[in-house]
């Protein structure tokens, strides 16, 4: 018997699925916007979890290059590129925590565990650039493509001169071939793991003094596999670090050593060594890096270069250059055609195919008074009757567009109403030339509609979904596996057909199984370093936003759902700088430059709840209008009243040379609409 499964059980494919599944799952969709990957050079690939970062330096690693090979599928990236080396680390699953767990040379700790940290770091990418070469040698095709000899003479004439490098201090002077080279670094990780995880008192006499420089051992191990003919010159070799904000989690677990050993990673990309390229994959970076035992700090450009995924695929103002369309889509259908499910792939969108488009503004507010249509506007007892029986005949027929009507008549009609002027149609707010005046307001009056009669805002269809995404493919992801496990619960009591076509979904469905993706979200933010405060924040802000949006009865400022600083305040309290940035880097927040409308010209930063949080506050996730302009006592004063931080925390905004507290007349501090 045949049983209704969810395509979007499993989200998190990249870290978990074998080579071969990979292949059939990766969109090459995101590696145009990441090339910079596949070329000389340091790259950082910065990207929130879940953003297809692991994914884009998994085509990094030899498993998947040969998935493709042996699949008879193209490689995505372009056939120039496609000569080289990948090897790396991922630093949350090597064990590299571990260096957090136990600390070396307790006398000199936080001077000398930064060393053994790089040591460690040298030696296993040294030990995963060879398994890469041997990998490769299950494909003698790859071989050839990459310039690869894997004869063991070549292998073993590099290993006795690797050895002989200064870079070792004498730990391989025992090598005689490839083999006894590769036995003698793992012993070393070994060793290393052995006494982090207290399984031996001390460390081996021969690590103690044969500490190595960061990078150094890695550079010339590359330049003797070039120059004994084990790999070509022109074999770019591409070494990618994966989860480095693992690092930072060990400074309260090593007394601040994670910084410092973040340091330590940073010095790899001031070397500008021309041997390796380095692939760093992050959450975030802050971009004034320093570089360990030196205050010399990484320069954008210059020491690398940053590719940000939630950049490429975050919605910019003109939506016809967005990205992430043709990213969902993709991703969306490889994973149906993964799946039991039958369809044959429309020639426009499966999304939409299976979620519908967006119902009008209009339908909409049909739904939220299907009984008492009179409940979608507000009527002044001063306003002539004349007008108040025209926006009631109105609303019986469209509420949406008498919603409108209402706004306009406190807004920009009320010589209209004093002089009882009749309204004809085309009414002034559904004048073409009024578009953006109703376009702005559109979210606004249904979520006001919505809220006079008590009834969950409808989320439904491709745009919505999109919308709700942000550009996050792990939101948009995490959608539709609520949604269809509604669905699946809601067909629970029907027969499964055995065909197993690809379903439609109606509304009802997929609102419940967005607010279901949203409140798991909102509640999944304490589970992370720090997301306890910022979830009080957030709810703070989400609270206060829907608060001002519903209040808003003549709709005169609807970017109310987000606010703006100059960049001179924003960077002015370090304490509001770092937590508005984790606040951002975590993906609570979304944040964007943008221009000012005053004359001042003043460069200024807007921000916004992540977009999937709009369904948990009930507000709208569209930015039509420029959010609201604050100061920044502004936001110091909402991070005190929700209790994240004392007033005493923030003195020269709060108080005056003589500790006395501000007035509002001593203050700028407002919210400008």
């Amino acid at each position: 018997m045949a049983i209704r499964i969810n395509p979007f059980h499993e989200l998190y494919v990249g870290e978990s699925v074998g080579p071969d599944k990979f292949v059939n799952l990766f969109s090459d969709v995101i590696v145009k916007h990441a090339l910079s990957l596949f070329q000389p050079g340091h790259v950082i690939l910065k990207g929130l979890p879940g953003s297809g970062k692991s994914m884009l330096l998994n085509l990094l690693k030899p498993s998947i290059r040969l998935a493709y090979e042996k699949a008879g599928q193209e490689f995505p990236v372009p056939e120039e590129l496609m000569k080289f080396i990948g090897a790396g680390i991922n630093l949350k699953r090597s064990g590299i925590s571990d260096f957090g767990q136990r600390t070396i040379d307790d006398q000199q700790n936080e001077l000398v565990s930064p060393i053994y940290f790089g040591d460690f770091l040298n030696y296993w990418v040294v030990s995963d650039i060879f398994l890469s070469i041997k990998k490769f040698s299950e494909e003698e095709n790859l071989l050839r493509k990459i310039g690869i000899d894997n004869s063991k003479e070549k292998f073993d004439n590099f290993a006795k001169k690797v050895s002989k490098l200064n870079c070792w201090l004498g730990y391989m002077d025992n090598v005689s071939d490839f083999e006894s080279l590769e036995q003698r670094i793992n012993e070393r990780i070994t060793n290393y793991r052995k006494y982090l995880n207290y399984n031996i008192n001390d460390l081996p006499a021969d690590i103690h003094n044969t500490k190595s420089l960061i990078g150094v051992p890695i550079s010339q191990t590359v330049q003797m596999l070039k120059e004994c003919g084990v790999i070509e010159e022109s074999t770019e070799v591409y070494i990618r670090i994966d989860q480095y904000e693992e690092l930072e989690y060990l400074d309260e677990s090593s007394n601040g050593l994670g910084t410092s050993y973040l340091g330590v990673v940073h010095k790899l990309l001031g070397m500008r060594d021309t041997n390796v390229s380095y692939r760093i994959g992050s959450r975030y970076w802050r971009g004034d890096e320093l570089m360990h035992g030196s205050s010399a700090i990484l320069e954008k450009k210059r020491n690398y270069t940053l590719v940000s995924i939630d950049s490429v695929f975050r919605r910019p103002e003109n939506p016809r250059t967005w990205a992430f369309p043709e990213f969902a889509e993709d991703i969306f259908k490889r994973r149906l055609k993964e799946s039991p499910y039958k369809f044959i792939p429309p020639k426009d969108s499966l999304i939409a195919k299976v979620f519908g488009t967006r119902l009008s503004p209009s339908d909409t507010a049909k739904r939220y008074v299907p009984n008492m249509p009179e409940k979608a506007i507000i009527l002044e007892d001063s306003w002539p009757d004349n007008w108040k029986k025209f926006l009631a005949d109105l609303a019986v027929d469209d509420p949406f567009s008498a919603r409108l009507g209402e706004a306009w008549a406190r807004q920009k009609g009320k010589g209209d109403i004093v002089n009882n002027k009749k309204i004809e149609k085309p009414y002034p707010w559904e004048n073409e030339d009024k578009k953006w005046w109703k376009k702005e307001r559109t979210g606004q009056a249904l979520m006001q509609i919505a809220s006079r009669n008590r009834q969950q805002l409808i989320w439904y269809g491709k745009d919505d979904l999109l919308g709700l995404s942000g550009g996050h493919i792990l939101i948009f992801l995490s959608l539709c596996q609520h949604i269809w496990d509604v669905w699946i619960r809601d067909k629970r009591n029907e027969v499964v057909s055995t065909e197993m076509s690809l379903p439609p979904i109606d509304e009802v469905v997929q609102s419940a199984g967005i607010r279901e993706t949203s409140n798991d979200w909102f509640e999944d933010m304490s589970n992370v370093k720090g997301g306890k405060e910022r979830k009080i924040f957030i709810n703070y802000l989400g609270t206060l936003f829907h608060k001002s949006l519903v209040e808003d009865t003549a709709m005169s400022y609807p970017g109310k759902n987000g606010f703006s600083l100059t960049m001179e305040d924003f960077q002015k309290n370090s304490t509001i700088y770092d937590f508005i940035t984790d606040s951002c880097n975590y993906g609570d927040l979304y944040d964007a430059s943008h221009t000012t409308r005053y004359n001042n010209k003043k460069p200024r930063r807007k921000f916004y709840l992540n977009p999937i949080l709009s369904s948990y506050f009930k507000i709208p996730y569209a930015h039509t209008k420029e959010p609201m302009y604050i100061d920044l006592k502004t936001v110091a004063t909402w991070l005190t009243d929700c209790g994240i931080f004392e007033r005493a925390t923030f003195p020269e905004i709060f108080f005056d040379k003589k500790g006395k507290a501000k007035t509002e007349k001593d203050s700028q501090s407002k919210m400008d609409f």
